[in-house]
């Protein structure tokens, strides 16, 4: 009996973590696909061959450091020069299975689903729902997201900001507009560092569609 509570319990805590990340499997859905193919090739792949490599993220670095006016030798440029190196130096890591020096799609997806068997076997043996694991080289690059996001420094976005930046990404005004009402809850919601990271987590861990996170890439639906 003792043994069968035991069991019964384990699986009450895992259908619960199961419901509250909307996934049931470590396997990645058709939706959770989509979202991810899209981060790939709007904000990792910036030179558009189909695979990332180090030079991406030395755009990514130009990008933003052309948008922010930081120059070559200034602090800030040394800063994010800094962080570009780790974010690709763990994802490089993670990702990159057969050590050729870049991401394929399909390694891309499958650095996902084995990071969610990962963080689900996790989970279930600590007892917690575990919706905010996320990978080390992740965490840097929320930091490095948000920092671009918040374009005069005060801590918080707010949507001219947000429109001006994903305009740089190829994202229509209109759709960041309405973007932002979505996951900011009709402004009601101030877009922080804390809250953009759970927003994030959503966007990479939930296979639920209605997650306020699917839509802070300006991205409106994912079905086409």
């Amino acid at each position: 009996m003792i043994v069968l509570s035991a069991s019964f319990f384990l699986r009450s805590r895992w259908i619960q973590f199961r419901a509250i990340m909307g996934q049931s499997n470590s396997q990645l859905s058709e939706f959770q696909k989509r979202k991810l193919l899209h981060e790939f090739h709007t904000f990792f792949d910036l030179n558009k061959d189909g695979k990332l490599e180090v030079k991406d993220m030395h755009l990514a670095k130009k990008k933003i450091c052309e948008m922010s006016g930081w120059k070559p030798g200034t602090e800030k440029y040394r800063k994010i020069n800094e962080l570009i190196i780790q974010i690709w130096t763990k994802l490089d890591e993670d990702g990159d299975a057969n050590f050729d020096g870049r991401i394929t799609e399909d390694e891309w997806l499958n650095m996902w689903e084995n990071f969610n068997r990962r963080s689900l076997l996790k989970a279930t043996k600590e007892n917690n729902n575990g919706t905010t694991n996320i990978p080390d080289w992740l965490e840097k690059y929320i930091e490095y997201k948000f920092d671009l996001l918040d374009r005069t420094g005060d801590g918080e976005i707010d949507i001219e900001e947000y429109e001006y930046v994903m305009s740089e990404f190829g994202v229509p005004s209109k759709d960041a507009r309405n973007a932002f009402i979505m996951f900011s809850e009709n402004y009601q919601k101030k877009v922080d560092a804390v809250y953009f990271r759970e927003l994030c987590v959503q966007l990479y861990r939930s296979d639920d569609p209605c997650a306020l996170g699917n839509f802070i890439n300006g991205r409106l639906n994912y079905t086409d």
